[in-house]
Formats: structure tokens, sequence, C-alpha cells
């Protein structure tokens, strides 16, 4: 069953384990339209992610960096980046993901693997994410249809070919590898903590001044810093989370409306019907009922395209 909603810990780090010991890569065969409103809420993970669009046409934000991907086009995305991820158009958007540990490709941590090479790419903050050639899509696909066919040697068929894209990528950014300073950029850290802090208290009375604090920093830094790297208010952030969120609760539970309204920060039934009707274009009601019948559809559908 596919995942709908990404879940995150005390630190905004996905909770999701992507992979195990035997075989440290996970990978996805995605329709984001199952994910509230066909977004991919910001989140972040130690692992490597490199995607690929199978269908349709997808936003991703990191940061300060934006990318529109079409059908056949790939994107790298580094180590601890935050970043988010939407349809672009109303037709359906399927992603295909490579979440990946990079002892994967470097074998045990402390190799010349690992130091030369592997190492310098993650602590690169320049290249926190990159749109890669369309021969690595080509390449991409041939390594998911190996793993879905549960071909003799998959394992060893996906690993060469993140690498090979890797040692790509490398080559191609030799010179700023060698150049890139390991420092920790402000921004990220201080949205970490103040998100964080959203996360974990949207369903109480919080405010700007709260939010900020959480950063150690005042609350026109905090307008500025989300303003940098999410593109919107705190306070807009806030009301976008306990909207998705509830949306997440009436797709998959039988509570009362009123219940998740109360419970996602809201008093006030009509206003949370309000905000609902802004961020999503239909009542908390419709919702309910229009996300019941479109689940049927695509079981229908993923049946007649087995």
């Amino acid at each position: 069953m596919q995942c709908t909603k990404i879940l995150t810990d005390k630190n905004n780090e996905e909770l999701a384990v992507h992979g195990n010991y035997e075989f440290p890569c996970a990978i996805y065969f995605s329709y984001v339209s199952k994910y509230t409103a066909g977004e991919i809420a910001w989140h972040w993970h130690k692992e490597i992610e490199i995607i690929t669009i199978y269908q349709g046409v997808l936003y991703v934000e990191i940061e300060d960096k934006k990318f529109i991907l079409s059908k056949g086009e790939s994107l790298f995305i580094n180590s601890e980046e935050m970043h988010f991820m939407r349809m672009d158009t109303k037709e359906e958007c399927i992603i295909i993901s490579f979440v990946f540990d990079k002892i994967f490709v470097c074998g045990e941590k402390g190799s010349n693997i690992d130091q030369k090479y592997m190492v310098p790419l993650i602590n690169c903050k320049e290249l926190s994410a990159l749109e890669l050639a369309k021969d690595d899509s080509r390449k991409l696909i041939e390594a998911y249809s190996s793993y879905s066919d549960n071909s003799l040697g998959y394992e060893i068929t996906v690993r060469n070919i993140l690498s090979e894209i890797l040692l790509n990528i490398i080559k191609e950014n030799q010179e700023l590898l060698e150049k890139s300073s390991s420092s920790n950029n402000v921004d990220r850290e201080r949205m970490k903590y103040m998100l964080t802090f959203i996360h974990n208290n949207y369903s109480e009375d919080i405010n700007l001044s709260q939010i900020a604090k959480e950063a150690f920093i005042g609350e026109r830094e905090a307008l500025r810093c989300f303003g940098r790297t999410v593109g919107t208010s705190p306070i807009e952030y806030l009301l976008k989370y306990r909207i998705y969120t509830a949306a997440e609760m009436l797709r998959n539970g039988g509570q009362l409306i009123t219940e998740i309204c109360l419970q996602t920060g809201f008093n006030s039934p009509s206003y949370f019907s309000k905000v609902f009707c802004r961020m999503l274009g239909v009542t908390p009601k419709e919702y309910r009922k229009n996300k019941l019948k479109l689940d049927v559809k695509n079981k229908f559908f993923l049946l007649d395209n087995k």
C-alpha cells in the first residue's frame, strides 16, 4: 500500500526506514495524487534520493532551488536536504524514487570510496540538488524494471546504475567539490527547529513569536527565513500543515468532522471549513466524499494495469 503522508520525528527527519542492512536502498513507484492535494510535504532524510518521472509533471523545491520535471527527466537530491514536491498539472504524476544510504555504493564507512568521493559529495551543500542527464533517466527505468521483475542480480544492477550516476555527478563537479566548504547553512538549521516545533504543536494555540523563539531569532527574521526557504509565512505554513493533517484524518478515519477540526488546532468549525475550502477547493465533507470515490477508482485502475 502506498504511503500518503510523510511522517517525521521531533527533528523533522522522515520516520520511514528506507531499505535494510542487507539491501540499504528503497525503491518506490508512487502516484503523487495519493498524497493530500497532490503534495509531498517538506521533509528530509539522511539517505540520498534520486527520482525519475514516469508520467506527468512534478514541481520540486529544495530551499532556494526550484525544478519542474516532466516525463523522462530525473533529479538528484543530496543527503539531509529539505525538499517539497507536488503535481504541477492536473494530469496524474507518477514518480520512481531510489532512496539509499551512501554505504550502498561505498561499502563500509571510512573506505576509500567513502572518504574520497561520498563524503565530499554529501558535504557539498552547493550540490543540494541537480537535474540529471536524459541517459541517466533511461538507466533508472532499467534499474526499476530489474527490481520490480525480481530479476537475477537486480541488487547488483541497481547498485551499479546508482554508482555510475553518482560518479558522473562527481566528475562533472570535481572543481566545485574540491572548493566546497562543509559549513552548515544557517537558514536550513533554523528551519529544522521551527518546522519541528510546528509539526509537534500544530494542535495547540501557537503563534509567530513562539515559532521564532525555537530558532533563537526574532519574528521578522523568522518571516524572512520562511520566505527565503519555503516561500510562505510561518502562520500560513502552520495553517497548511493543520489542513493537510485534517485531510489525512478525513480520508483514513471515521471521526466526526467537528472532532477533526478541534484536534488539528481550529476552535471554530466554520473557520476550519473556510480555510479548508480556500486551500483544497472543497469543504471537508466534500473532500471526504470525493477521496473515497477516488480511492475506489484508483483501486480498479491498478487492477486493470497489472
